[in-house]
């Protein structure tokens, strides 16, 4: 479960996220050389989003498809998005591919919110700013957990922070975002004794190629710059 938003600040687009998650992760940032550079996000069980030398990034939510059926995660294909030169092929890519998510994905100028299953796909284009979670606003509302308690909780999230983000005005304002602690501890930044709790955040700087790390719960850590 995630948190995800974008921003525009002095004309340029941020994005970032809280990652949560029921078990423990081993997340770290590293750089890969391929057809394209790029600055991943990974851990130890297939994880991968990030960003590239071109600018482009993306990040991702779990969105589980209604009815349920086999289906591939951001993760497996994220490479492959991140190979590319410009955000309308890497929206292609998605849109053709057989994943179920919510992703952000931006080249510093534009920006996308994207939800997809492998039944339906929608994109909102951001003029200034967004948010996302676990649930569908223009898909089928039946898309997300089959657990009450998370779709609740995913809902829950997703109007703090269409509310907050609002308030993000400058860099220094997004860890704030991130850190949020309002309902806890089903709060944007989650907490015990909630089961599924905020385990890393990042924020991704396009324009620089940098993207900024906090490996635990970013109301209690610090937030480290690695650049591609």
């Amino acid at each position: 479960m995630c948190t995800l938003a974008v921003k525009k600040i002095k004309n340029n687009f941020f994005l970032f996220k809280n990652r949560d998650r029921e078990y423990k992760v081993n997340t770290k940032i590293v750089k890969e050389n391929g057809k394209t550079r790029k600055l991943l996000v990974i851990d130890q069980r297939g994880h991968c989003e990030g960003i590239n030398e071109h600018g482009l990034g993306l990040i991702e939510a779990t969105l589980q498809p209604y009815p349920r059926i086999k289906h591939k995660t951001p993760s497996q294909i994220a490479r492959k998005i991140l190979d590319q030169n410009n955000i309308k092929d890497a929206l292609k890519i998605i849109e053709t591919s057989n994943i179920s998510a919510n992703m952000i994905v931006s080249d510093g100028k534009d920006s996308f919110i994207v939800e997809k299953t492998p039944y339906e796909f929608a994109t909102t284009k951001i003029k200034n700013e967004g948010v996302i979670t676990n649930l569908s606003v223009k898909l089928n509302k039946k898309n997300g957990s089959k657990l009450k308690t998370i779709r609740d909780w995913a809902k829950i999230r997703y109007m703090r922070a269409k509310k907050i983000i609002k308030d993000v005005k400058s860099f220094k304002d997004i860890p704030k975002f991130l850190a949020d602690k309002k309902n806890y501890p089903i709060s944007i930044c989650s907490g015990k004794p909630w089961w599924i709790t905020t385990k890393c955040s990042f924020i991704y700087d396009l324009k620089n190629r940098v993207i900024y790390f906090c490996n635990t719960s970013p109301d209690k850590g610090k937030f480290k710059k690695y650049q591609l």
